[in-house]
């Protein structure tokens, strides 16, 4: 058996053992002596060392220097944090003094002098300040530039348009789309976020509702504005952080939540509450899990990662403020689709079993709204 092996299984009987202690009437001072006494024995069988920090550090590298690999965002990220504290170039700094007996004349005495001080050196600094402030927004701005990158390449050129035009993954839906257009007044301008190839739009051209798109991926804004759809390239977010509050009346929004990070979609739902004019309407077009082909036709897209249950998608939007929130299951099964469904499954679908309500299910649902 090896030195290592041998100092393992010392220190694995060393961690089994247990202090026994009467417990009825306890004794710090013998708690404490029984501790050092287990201690001794352990240091004494080599269980227990004491060295100095730096030759543990030399033993954890094995003698050599200790490389530290750090992101390069998040070094920016720490960069940035850093800036932001010494950005702001100010004479307004703690003044003390270690001296207890002239200490308090000493700190009276500089106080005196800062404060006749002050309006000249914020004069001195002032182009100084100027250029730090310039330089940290030049930071801030290329840390989101950073993320935005690192975000579109994390997902490895699968991204929507791959996904629905090169591949040709994207949905059948358009009954459904021009369902959810009817669900809006006539002379309403609907905006839809995330507004992809348009087919959303076209549908509510199709039922005499005007809509307009929000996307941020250029090459599905050109795919819209060919068909004269008219789409304004921006990042949903960044859109609606751009509006001021209550200045929405109608918006659209398709598979809400089923991409890019959950924490978006509370954000998204939270900032809809606060850009919605009262009796403002906002429908949600989104897969339904209780169908399990549906869920299988939905997971045929690479880009979706999840579902989001109408029940959860409901006490979101109450959550967030809105007052009336009704969800309506749609994209039924047709009898043709069934029966050839059924064909299939000769011999493992049978009659009353459950079965058939949980596989042909509503594909989808449709929330509707109200703040």
């Amino acid at each position: 058996m090896s030195e290592s092996e041998d100092r393992e299984g010392r220190i694995s009987a060393g961690a089994a053992e247990n202090l026994a202690l009467d417990l009825e009437e306890i004794d710090v001072g013998e708690i404490m002596r029984a501790i050092e006494e287990r201690v001794e024995r352990r240091r004494a069988e080599g269980v227990y060392r004491d060295l100095p920090l730096l030759e543990l550090e030399d033993e954890r590298t094995g003698g050599g220097e200790a490389e530290v690999s750090l992101d390069p965002l998040h070094e920016l990220i720490f960069l940035v944090q850093l800036a932001r504290q010494y950005a702001e170039v100010t004479s307004h700094y703690p003044i003390g003094s270690k001296r207890s007996v002239v200490g308090p004349l000493i700190v009276l005495a500089k106080k005196a002098m800062r404060r006749f001080m002050t309006p000249y050196m914020d004069a001195l600094f002032a182009k100084q300040r100027e250029f730090n402030a310039q330089c940290l927004r030049s930071m801030e701005t290329f840390l989101e530039m950073i993320k935005r990158e690192r975000e579109r390449s994390y997902h490895g050129g699968l991204d929507r348009y791959t996904a629905w035009v090169e591949l040709g993954f994207a949905e059948d839906d358009e009954e459904l789309l021009r369902e959810a257009a009817r669900r809006f007044p006539e002379g309403e301008v609907v905006v839809h976020l995330c507004s992809g190839t348009g087919g959303f739009l076209a549908a509510a051209r199709a039922e005499g509702r005007k809509a307009v798109g929000v996307e941020d991926d250029a090459r599905l804004v050109r795919m819209a504005q060919e068909r004269d759809l008219k789409v304004t390239a921006a990042r949903p977010m960044d859109f609606l952080d751009s509006l001021p509050p209550e200045s929405l009346r109608a918006v659209f929004l398709k598979e809400l939540g089923e991409r890019d990070d959950s924490r978006e979609l509370v954000w998204m739902v939270t900032a809809l509450a606060d850009r919605m004019e009262r009796e403002g309407r906002v429908v949600v077009l989104n897969h339904h899990p209780h169908s399990v082909l549906g869920v299988e036709e939905a997971f045929e897209d690479p880009t979706l990662l999840r579902l989001v249950h109408p029940d959860t998608m409901r006490a979101l939007f109450l959550h967030a403020g809105f007052r009336e929130v009704e969800v309506t299951p749609v994209g039924q099964y047709g009898e043709r689709e069934i029966e050839e469904w059924r064909k299939k499954l000769e011999g493992v679908l049978e009659e009353g079993d459950g079965m058939a309500e949980l596989l042909f299910g509503p594909r989808r649902y449709l929330l509707e709204a109200r703040r």
